[in-house]
This record gives structure tokens, sequence and C-alpha cells, in this order.
């Protein structure tokens, strides 16, 4: 078992875990239609204005959740999982960044890396023992591999995938959790936030629309 199997293992419960299988199987399959699910999962995180799409505001926290979607809509799932973890990580860090006491700016780009944000929210009270654990794991086991090939075990090669379908999807579900335990944390200290985490929702469990299907 790998250290993200491990951590989703300690962090997810029953129906999560359903919800871990069903992914890994429409996302390995490029008949299913998987980033449908996908957006019915995440928040909103655009706006139409005119006829332009805009990302909401705080950008550093909706912006990932775009490429997330965009990930989960392309066919072979397995070549795009690397992106993925590093969008998934970006949310998560985005999230913490709002949460520091110099939080980017409109315009301003994030200075500061995922395993430092921790430590500090922890000691201020910020963030719980329990949550600063889950994602400081979450930092060694998903976001330092993403983003450094050799920190990952299997392998070294830049033109080979570096994590499997079940890890990616893992790493989803947990930074799900993860995120809606931060947006409310966010919410308490007074970042607006315009759209949050939709409830779960069992229809998910059996989701199986194809590609050439139209939205129901």
């Amino acid at each position: 078992m790998t250290a993200i199997e491990q951590l989703a293992v300690d962090i997810l419960d029953e129906r999560e875990w359903q919800l871990v299988n069903r992914l890994v199987q429409i996302s390995d399959d490029d008949t299913y239609d998987a980033g449908s699910l996908i957006k019915e999962i995440l928040p909103v995180y655009c706006e139409r204005v005119g006829d332009k799409d805009h990302i909401l505001f705080p950008s550093n926290i909706y912006r990932p959740l775009y490429y997330i979607h965009s990930w989960s809509s392309c066919v072979n799932f397995r070549e795009s999982t690397r992106a993925y973890m590093m969008v998934i990580s970006g949310h998560l860090e985005g999230c913490l960044l709002y949460l520091t006491s110099s939080p980017p700016s409109k315009y301003g780009v994030p200075s500061q890396p995922f395993g430092r944000l921790i430590g500090p929210l922890k000691s201020s009270g910020i963030l719980s023992e329990r949550l600063a654990d889950q994602l400081w794991r979450f930092n060694s086991a998903v976001n330092v591999p993403a983003k450094h090939f050799g920190a990952y075990v299997p392998t070294q090669r830049l033109d080979e995938r570096t994590f499997s379908p079940l890890e990616t999807v893992c790493a989803f579900v947990m930074a799900r959790r993860l995120s809606v335990e931060l947006f409310k944390i966010l919410n308490a200290n007074g970042v607006v936030l315009p759209h949050g985490w939709p409830d779960f929702r069992d229809e998910w469990l059996s989701w199986s629309r194809k590609i050439d299907q139209n939205p129901e």
C-alpha cells in the first residue's frame, strides 16, 4: 500500500471510499464522462460575464478547481495524473494562504510553499492538531512527489506517469474532505467565499454518464 492509499484509509469514511471506487472506474475508462461527475462534486468556480467565464475570487482557491475539472475531462487519464495532483495540491495551498496574516492580494502570486504554511497556522490555533497532521501528511504523500520526481519511489523517468489512477482519485476525495474543513475555517475567519462544496450525494456513487450522452 502506498503512502497516499494509507492516508486515504486513515482519513476517508465508507461512502467516500465508495466514491473513490466509482471515480477510479469511470476515470480510467474513456467512454465515461468523468468530468461531468467531478463538476458536480466541485464548488462552482467561475461565473459568466457577458460571453466569457471568469474565475471567482479568491482565484488562488478557485482557479485550481477549474484545472481539476479540466484534467478530469481528459482522455488517457493515466497520463495526466501528475498534473492532476499538482492542481489538487494547489487548491489546498490556496486555502492555507488565505488563512495567513498576509493573504495574497487580488492579483498577487503565492510565495509560500504548502508545507511551510501549516506549522504557523497550527501554532496560532487556526488549524487543529488533527487537521494540521492530515495536511502535513497530504503534503508529504501528494504535493512533494508531484513537484519533485525524485521524491517518488516507483520511477524517476520524466516520460513515465508518476501516480496510479487509484492514488490520484484518493488524493481528490481526500482534498475534498480537507477543503470542506478549510472552507469552514476560512468563513469563520472572515474570508468571503462565493461558493462552497456541495453536500455529498449518493447519486455520485452510481454515476454512469457516457461521453456521447446529453446532460440530464
